[in-house]
């Protein structure tokens, strides 16, 4: 059965084995893979496939169409099914890049049958080669076999380099050779040869230390440190002298390293310890007589005040010639400084020493670091002759000394020394913490400790808390609320300071220039009973004043006892419906069973065709009734169906209807009756 490779189906798989050639590197025989796969049809002489089944091929390599074969694998025996199959070249006779050097064919046999056309191997196939080229890593294995002498003739002398354009290694040349002959000058710089900085064309100019490398060619370099020196346990660097030492103080900040007057500087001027302390001469002025060289004395005595900084004297002196005045200071052991001696002209002597006026004899500065406590003492004399009868004619107005301390006993302060309040106090008060201070935030004042208990300051007003200096204290500095700044009360606010009523109150607050508000005031009954009652401030212009009683003396007509009357005062007389409207709202029904204070005291009938108010007050009313004090009084602003004919002289009427617009009551015999009431003493008209 004649048998036939399909071209078109023979040259993919050439290409399929072409591309798998690309891919091998150097060296071929480790990088790159010796095989390669390909696929191919075999079909009959009428152009179907052959049968299926295995058939020995047989693969030839050839240098030409009809060449000699280079390389020959198989028989193998290939499965064929549809007539195609597929095979990997090179698997028992590896292939190699040398073998596609140049066109190459590849031919199929079928077992001994005569060979099928040859198919020329396509250029993917041949990159196979390429794995010649990556034995090659870098431009330096380019070795002299591979120059084409021809390509440096515009550079090199041929004679001279022809030798070495085909030797492998030109390292011997440039032991030997001078590449400086064979540089074309017009085309490359001196430097280019010589690589020397001094062939360099505009070179720019460097300073020395920049040839050298060496310090000592810096210009204007800094002074430092000697190498190897250190400042020592305890000591920092303060600088560095001039010649290059170290300048070493004692390291960190402490008592000892701050100046003894500095607090001011390191508080920005808020703390002290630096005083002028003043001594001056209780005994002048003192006169001074003429002609009267023993002169006249007068003794200072210097407190503690501590170490001297400074010390100086002044004296104010008069006299009718001070030219012959002599005054002479002791110190308190005795040391005599002569401040004047005569000589000047004038009638007053006034000036301080050793500064700005220098003392005659004895140095006043010697004190400067010294305690000058003790006593001191000044001599005047006139000595001037007087003419006549001896006179008086000078005196020493006043003498002082000053010393300038650095205290150890006080601190000044300039501005406010603030606290942080705190609710309790930050420590126990005993006597090792006796003389602490804290600000309280819940009394708002400051405590001491007295060395057992934490006490509040004297001037303590505003704090709340009623001090026996005070005669109010509302918890705050602010005026125009009845207590003021600086704890004086209005009148009523304080028990100190009671009012006769709230009427009294109020035309006191308005004195004050206070608008007096509702509320509680302390009030001095008739009897000298104080405490708080109620103040209506607003209804009718103000001026009501209240006190409930719940558990009182039972009352059921005028002439009964009640507890009101144990102050001084009555039952509540109604006078105006807004009093009604503003007292029912503070107090309620409860206290109103009855109507208080509102009576007929003779007569009878029924009394439903008046107006139950006062008529003297309001225009109309009932004429027959009335309150105890003669005052004006209000029920209704309109006729009632009581009292109808059935009342007590002199007994309440009792109450049901609490409506200021419409207030309803009983006459009814004499059986109304009641112990909770409001008193008043019903001064507001």
């Amino acid at each position: 059965m004649n048998k036939h490779l399909s071209h078109s189906v023979f040259g993919l798989a050439l290409a399929t084995l072409a591309a798998a050639l690309t891919c091998i590197a150097a060296p071929a025989s480790a990088a790159v893979p010796t095989t390669a796969a390909i696929e191919g049809a075999l079909t009959s002489v009428g152009g179907g496939p052959v049968a299926d089944g295995t058939y020995p091929l047989t693969f030839s390599l050839l240098d030409a169409a009809a060449g000699n074969a280079i390389w020959t694998e198989g028989p193998s025996n290939i499965v064929v099914k549809g007539g195609a199959f597929a095979y990997t070249l090179g698997s028992k006779t590896p292939l190699t890049a040398a073998l596609l050097t140049g066109d190459r064919w590849l031919q199929v046999q079928v077992a001994t049958d005569t060979p099928l056309p040859t198919v020329q191997a396509r250029s993917v196939l041949l990159a196979l080669r390429a794995a010649v080229a990556e034995g090659l890593e870098c431009s330096g294995c380019i070795k002299a076999g591979h120059l084409d002498p021809a390509l440096l003739q515009g550079y090199a002398k041929s004679a001279d380099l022809a030798a070495y354009a085909k030797a492998s290694d030109l390292s011997g040349y440039v032991k030997t050779g001078d590449l400086g002959d064979y540089v074309k000058a017009a085309a490359l710089a001196t430097v280019a040869a010589s690589g020397d900085y001094k062939d360099l064309k505009n070179a720019p100019v460097f300073a020395t230390v920049a040839k050298s490398g060496s310090y000592v060619d810096l210009l204007d370099q800094p002074i430092l440190a000697k190498v190897g020196t250190s400042c020592g346990s305890g000591l920092v660097v303060k600088g560095i002298k001039a010649d290059g030492s170290l300048e070493c103080v004692a390291g960190g900040v402490s008592a000892a390293t701050l100046p003894a007057d500095g607090l001011n500087e390191i508080s920005n001027n808020l703390l002290s310890t630096e005083f002028a302390e003043v001594a001056s001469s209780t005994a002048a002025p003192l006169a001074i007589a003429d002609n009267l060289p023993a002169g006249i004395a007068d003794a200072i005595t210097v407190p503690d005040f501590g170490t001297a900084q400074s010390l100086t004297v002044s004296i104010d002196i008069s006299n009718s010639d001070i030219s012959k005045v002599r005054v002479t200071l002791y110190d308190p052991s005795g040391a005599a400084y002569k401040l004047y001696d005569q000589g000047a002209t004038g009638t007053a002597l006034v000036a301080t020493y050793p500064a700005p006026t220098k003392t005659v004899t004895g140095d006043l500065t010697a004190w400067v670091g010294k305690n000058p406590k003790g006593t001191w003492s000044i001599n005047v004399a006139d000595l001037a002759a007087a003419t006549g009868s001896p006179k008086t004619d000078g005196s020493l107005n006043a003498w002082s000394i000053t010393v300038n301390t650095l205290s150890s006993k006080k601190v000044s302060v300039s501005g406010a020394l603030v606290m942080t309040p705190a609710s309790t106090a930050p420590i126990a008060c005993q006597p090792s913490t006796m003389g602490a201070m804290y600000f309280d935030k819940v009394s708002k004042t400051l405590r001491y400790c007295d060395g057992s208990i934490w006490k509040t300051l004297a001037d303590s007003c505003g704090n709340g808390i009623l001090d026996a200096n005070e005669e109010c204290d509302d918890g705050n500095n602010a005026n125009g609320d009845g207590c003021s700044s600086t704890c004086i009360a209005s009148l009523g606010i304080s028990k100190n300071k009671p009012g006769a009523t709230c009427v009294d109150i109020q035309k006191g607050w308005t004195t004050d220039g206070v608008v007096a508000k509702d509320g509680l005031y302390w009030v001095k009954a008739p009897k000298g009973q104080v405490f708080q009652a109620y103040c209506d401030m607003t209804s009718d212009g103000g001026g009501y004043t209240y006190l409930p009683i719940d558990a009182g003396k039972a009352t059921s007509k005028v002439t009964d006892d009640n507890t009101c009357k144990d102050y001084g005062w009555d039952l509540i007389y109604p006078r105006t419906k807004t009093q009604w409207t503003a007292v029912l709202a503070k107090y309620g029904t409860s206290y109103f069973s009855t109507i208080p204070g509102v009576y007929r005291d003779s007569g009878t009938g029924s009394y439903t065709g008046c107006i139950m108010r006062d008529p003297k007050a309001y225009g109309s009313g009932c004429a027959d009734w009335k309150v105890p004090d003669g005052g004006k009084w209000w029920l209704r602003d309109s006729t009632y169906s009581e009292p109808n004919g059935d009342y007590t002289n002199g007994c309440w009427l009792s109450m049901y209807g609490w409506d200021p617009a419409n207030i309803q009551f009983n006459d009814g015999g004499c059986g109304s009756s009641t112990s909770k009431y409001v008193c008043a003493p019903n001064d507001k008209q």
